[in-house]
């Protein structure tokens, strides 16, 4: 595949890192105009973005680190500039670290911060999408071996010195599986945005759709990740199994607020137009 998308003398930029930040890039432009759509701040959405951006990647290194204690090695200075900079981690861990300080800097700016993640689901995805795509040229995340057609090769050393995928065996490309299904989700949020009946329903929607589909290509993952409760799920597959039942239970919870919320109004409707029949 192809790991190194540029390369002059010392100077080397990974196709990874291309995607990456493409990937990040969209996940900030995409939001505030969704938002600024909806007469939301552009400015304050951007700073969004930077927030979501940085804490995403802190977030994931550090669920990395905590994973895999030989990730971590030397001093701080090493850690943050190698380790952090030089090397992916697990999405879950950026994802978290990252809502969790959106929805504190829309508490500090005066966002709603519902509606807002409703303007960032799609971004998300899309970003997603490209980050798993730049998994696939790097040679990260490998699938299991496989004598199915869909199976890809990778032969390259440097493929192998850099994330350790096996080479010259057929195994499945769980990366672009992953990116599929989450860029195919894209075009089901834009028109639930449309159709939405509460703040929230797109991005918690998009929580639970993505839960399930990362709980199932777990199971044909192949690189070395954290396993647990007798070796049978990895670290993305317990999270998964928290995150849904929460995911779910806030959209029940919402939904049922939001019908509740409309009796009154529905009774001052009926009122008024029997007021005026009588």
């Amino acid at each position: 595949m192809l790991q190194i998308f540029v390369h002059a003398g010392n100077f080397t930029v990974f196709s990874y890192g291309v995607m990456t930040a493409l990937g990040f890039l969209l996940a900030i432009l995409v939001p505030t105009r969704l938002a600024k759509n909806e007469g939301l701040s552009a400015s304050k959405m951007e700073g969004l973005g930077l927030v979501i951006v940085l804490t995403a990647g802190i977030g994931s290194k550090l669920l990395t680190a905590l994973d895999y204690p030989g990730f971590y090695s030397g001093g701080w200075d090493h850690f943050f500039f190698d380790q952090m900079l030089g090397k992916g981690g697990v999405f879950y861990g950026g994802f978290l670290m990252a809502t969790s300080c959106a929805f504190l800097y829309c508490r500090m700016v005066g966002l709603p911060g519902w509606q807002v993640a409703d303007c960032v689901a799609p971004g998300l995805a899309l970003a997603q999408g490209l980050g798993r795509i730049g998994c696939f040229l790097a040679g990260c995340c490998w699938g299991t071996p496989t004598h199915s057609l869909l199976g890809v090769t990778y032969t390259s050393e440097v493929a192998h010195q850099l994330t350790g995928v096996p080479l010259n065996l057929k195994i499945q490309p769980t990366q672009l599986y992953e990116s599929a299904v989450v860029l195919l989700a894209i075009p089901f949020l834009m028109r639930l945005r449309r159709t939405k009946t509460f703040q929230g329903q797109v991005f918690l929607a998009y929580v639970t759709y993505y839960a399930v589909a990362r709980f199932i290509l777990e199971f044909i993952r192949d690189d070395p990740r954290g396993r647990y409760v007798g070796n049978l799920f990895s670290t993305s597959q317990l999270i998964s199994l928290l995150m849904l039942p929460v995911a779910s239970y806030l959209l029940f919870h919402f939904k049922r607020r939001k019908r509740q919320d409309s009796v009154p109004a529905i009774r001052l409707i009926e009122s008024a137009q029997l007021r005026r029949t009588a």
